[in-house]
């Protein structure tokens, strides 16, 4: 064999030894975290790329982590975040503090809201962006989108403020504001409490302003659908 070729699968041996010894950890916001905080609405100052989800970790979490950056020393490490790949970085050092903060694109960001909201932390802190006043006050829903302020689907009033939304079968449960614009606003909702409007277990809704002051646009997203796909149901909602 020539020289060339020698070293040419001995650089490509040592390149497929190190990618099959470049560590990963997968943390889960059900079990690993003691702590989280994530504050879109102040990062997003000038229109910034990336937020900064700041946690501390269970002693546990905190174990697999040191294990797997002493292992992963001038390599490449992925971590995930519910089995979404967050980012690769080369380990420095060994990583020993309980205080991590990981670096989300805002896409990410408030695709992983719903798994936040309903962890079982006890310290977590979300902030989104204020609520437009738009959006608030009690609606309720049309029969069809032209419909008379007179003719509405019995039990689906739903109101809306700040903080909360409520309905029969949605009772005070929490929202966070991840995006809004002048016309449309999206929401996830707390899923420690259950919330369930026109048949839909709602875990992402998008409000979207009309022509008509009093009218609105409710589109819901169910537990597990697509959030970057069509909306499970959607109606037209007038404010009562």
């Amino acid at each position: 064999m020539s020289l060339r070729k020698t070293l040419l699968v001995f650089f490509l041996s040592a390149f497929t030894a190190i990618s099959a010894h470049a560590g990963e950890i997968n943390f889960s916001s059900d079990h690993d975290f003691l702590a989280i905080n994530l504050n879109i609405k102040d990062q997003g100052l000038g229109n910034a790329e990336f937020v900064v989800l700041s946690v501390t970790l269970t002693p546990m979490a905190r174990r697999r982590l040191e294990e797997a950056s002493r292992g992963s020393l001038q390599q490449d490490m992925t971590i995930s975040l519910d089995g979404n790949i967050i980012s690769t970085t080369i380990v420095r050092s060994v990583m020993k503090s309980p205080h991590l903060k990981l670096s989300l694109s805002r896409e990410m960001a408030r695709n992983v809201f719903p798994s936040l909201l309903s962890t079982p932390v006890q310290s977590i802190s979300l902030s989104g962006y204020a609520m437009p006043n738009w959006t608030q006050g009690t609606w309720a829903e049309s029969l069809t989108a032209d419909a008379p302020n007179t003719e509405y689907a019995a039990d689906e009033k739903l109101s809306i403020s700040s903080k909360t939304l409520n309905a029969p079968s949605c009772k005070h449960v929490n929202h966070t504001v991840v995006a809004t614009s002048d016309s449309v606003v999206e929401l996830r909702v707390d899923r420690r409490n259950k919330c369930v409007l026109d048949e839909v277990s709602v875990a992402k809704m998008i409000l979207t302003r009309t022509t008509e002051a009093e009218r609105i646009v409710i589109s819901l997203y169910a537990i597990g659908s697509d959030f970057n796909g069509p909306p499970t149901r959607e109606s037209t909602y007038r404010r009562q």
